[in-house]
């Protein structure tokens, strides 16, 4: 057994401890409003409308499967699912990308740009509530910033670049894992 002693948590003080509760609340809220707001009034979840914003961002108006999921940070199995689901409704075609047999393009149809150009307004108008009616301009930057180190954290699981044997966490007992 092993007897060295064991690394201490480190713990959150009360002030982190309440920041990271209010950004975990004020996370889950934007998301509960923006989704309600276009499933309630356009049909549509927030995954398809985030498929249907970068089709749209497209000069094509068409991607291959695999740079949507670059674009929204999805794994192939989700964004597979999520596509076949947009085109039972509609909203996107798939088809096979010429010269490459394995790959998929996916298009924007017009019934999705129509449901999509009806949602950005009211949209728009949740995140301008949410978000930014009373945030203070002068603060966007910094909080950018911030937002931005998060997105390049790499050593905890789940993030883009982690190696378990470089970034591992004390386990209980000692060791590492």
């Amino acid at each position: 057994m092993n007897r060295d002693p064991q690394p201490a948590p480190r713990w959150l003080s009360p002030e982190e401890q309440a920041f990271w509760r209010l950004l975990l609340s004020a996370v889950r809220k934007a998301s509960r409003c923006i989704e309600e707001t276009l499933v309630t009034d356009h049909g549509l979840s927030t995954s398809e409308f985030a498929v249907l914003v970068s089709l749209s961002e497209n000069p094509d108006r068409q991607m291959r499967l695999r740079d949507i999921c670059s674009d929204l940070d999805w794994d192939r199995s989700r964004m597979s699912h999520q596509i076949t689901r947009m085109q039972r409704r509609g909203l996107v075609i798939k088809t096979r990308c010429a010269g490459d047999a394995r790959g998929v393009v996916v298009q924007i149809t017009p019934e999705g740009t129509e449901r999509l150009v009806a949602a950005v307004p009211k949209h728009v108008e949740s995140v301008r509530r949410l978000i930014f009616d009373d945030l203070d301009p002068a603060d966007i930057p910094l909080l950018s910033r911030y937002l931005e180190t998060v997105l390049k954290v790499d050593n905890v699981p789940g993030a883009e670049g982690f190696d378990p044997e470089r970034h591992a966490f004390p386990d209980t007992d000692g060791s590492t894992a």
